[in-house]
């Protein structure tokens, strides 16, 4: 705590747990600074897709509206190549209230 009684966080890394935990935190009045080594998203190991699951955590927090505004594709249906062949992986149709991934640059 600082002098004024003002409660203060340093989260370290900007990925998505340390961004969630951020917002949440100053959502609580909370006086937070998120520590990031690297000045974009543009690296392989962060993902590109957002499953039906985080859509909704989106919407409950109120960012969905948003994350929809951004360029992206939804894909309701995954397959994988086996040989000369698809193979169904994953089907989201018929999910609620999301039934896609959403495959978005991050």
């Amino acid at each position: 705590m600082s002098g004024n009684g003002a409660r203060q966080c340093i989260v370290v890394g900007g990925g998505p747990a340390g961004m969630m935990l951020g917002l949440l935190l100053a959502r609580a009045g909370i006086r937070v600074t998120v520590l990031e080594k690297h000045g974009d998203f543009l690296r392989d190991f962060r993902g590109d897709t957002v499953h039906p699951s985080t859509l909704e955590i989106l919407r409950e927090l109120g960012l969905f509206e948003r994350f929809d505004n951004l360029k992206q594709h939804r894909v309701q249906e995954l397959n994988i190549a086996f040989g000369d062949r698809l193979q169904p992986f994953a089907d989201f149709r018929g999910l609620k209230p999301f039934d896609y991934l959403s495959v978005v640059p991050q």
